[in-house]
């Protein structure tokens, strides 16, 4: 994904980078899948902490990634300073769209249509990702439309059938009337278009700058959440958003440790495997990878709530996972 500038090498060139680049794709694949697989247990603590205002909950992931990160940046020495002093305008965008307020999207639509619907909105982002930017690569860069066709069909038509189950009531994992289902089908829908924007423009910008490292990056795109989120405190109190519900289930304990792992585990090591995918992979491979996190969120959830998938919904996960095994198998053409 990161690598789209390379069209525009000569071509004994790009035979030379083309070699260099098989020979780091296994290392982003490996960073790809365990990136997706973190990423998807960040819809199963909402779940868990379901008595907590979906506010508290994204200010209290993103503050422990800040805080995190800001660690990270005093001890990282003058070259991770350096950069964030010379990209804190990129890092403060990506703060908002990769971050604060796409995960505050995908948190109420959690909260108001349930996880799995909410799953599966979120699932198209590999889909659009993949399809958008292999459209917005040069010629010379694109992936061929024929060896997407079948892992894109076969992914969309089992987030359809999931999907469609949910929004029908059968086996409906949450009671809940039509207008909450439409309101938090557009809540997710948004987070859509604002994750596909920044993971495009995250790639292009690992493109452009390859002395930043991807743990560095994550560092510094982490400072900035955390200064958005502490700036979001303020306006969050006003509108009544961090009022403590009385008797919350789970408590305080739960919501800090369901904190803490988002910050840390999700947040900073997600997004640092993340970088070193979409540095590594192509577009339309990187993009597709992130559908393990739709399937292991899915998984999460019922799991949390100690719970099978009913049997139609299993068989759009297996249509999704199909798509993304032929995906794998097929990565050394996906140039």
């Amino acid at each position: 994904m990161a690598l789209a500038a390379e069209a525009k090498n000569t071509r004994p060139r790009r035979t030379a980078v083309g070699s260099s680049r098989s020979g780091r794709r296994p290392s982003g694949l490996a960073a790809g899948i365990s990136g997706a697989l973190i990423w998807g247990s960040a819809f199963a603590v909402p779940v868990m902490l379901g008595g907590w205002n979906p506010v508290i909950v994204t200010l209290g992931r993103y503050l422990v990634y800040g805080l995190l990160s800001a660690i990270l940046l005093a001890l990282g020495g003058p070259d991770l300073r350096r950069v964030l002093r010379a990209h804190w305008r990129a890092a403060l965008v990506f703060a908002v769209s990769g971050n604060v307020g796409y995960y505050l999207l995908l948190v109420i639509a959690i909260k108001a249509a349930g996880a799995p619907l909410a799953d599966m909105v979120i699932g198209a982002i590999p889909v659009v990702v993949a399809v958008s930017g292999n459209m917005l690569a040069p010629a010379g860069a694109r992936t061929s439309w024929r060896r997407l066709a079948l892992p894109l069909v076969l992914i969309t038509a089992g987030l359809a059938l999931v999907s469609l189950l949910e929004i029908g009531g059968v086996h409906a994992y949450q009671a809940a009337s039509p207008a909450e289902k439409a309101a938090g089908l557009i809540a997710a829908a948004a987070a859509v278009v604002l994750w596909t924007w920044y993971a495009l423009a995250n790639a292009r910008f690992l493109g452009r700058h390859d002395t930043v490292s991807p743990a560095g990056w994550s560092t510094a795109v982490g400072v900035a959440t955390g200064a958005v989120a502490l700036a979001g405190l303020p306006a969050a109190a006003l509108a009544g958003q961090l009022t403590v519900p009385s008797g919350a289930h789970p408590g305080l304990a739960a919501l800090v440790t369901g904190a803490v792992f988002l910050g840390v585990v999700v947040s900073w090591v997600g997004t640092m495997q993340w970088n070193l995918a979409s540095s590594r992979l192509s577009p339309a491979l990187a993009g597709l990878l992130v559908n393990l996190e739709t399937v292991s969120g899915f998984g999460y959830v019922y799991a949390v709530r100690q719970q099978w998938p009913p049997a139609g919904q299993l068989a759009g996960l297996a249509l999704v996972m199909a798509g993304v095994t032929l995906t794998i198998l097929n990565g050394r053409r996906l140039r």
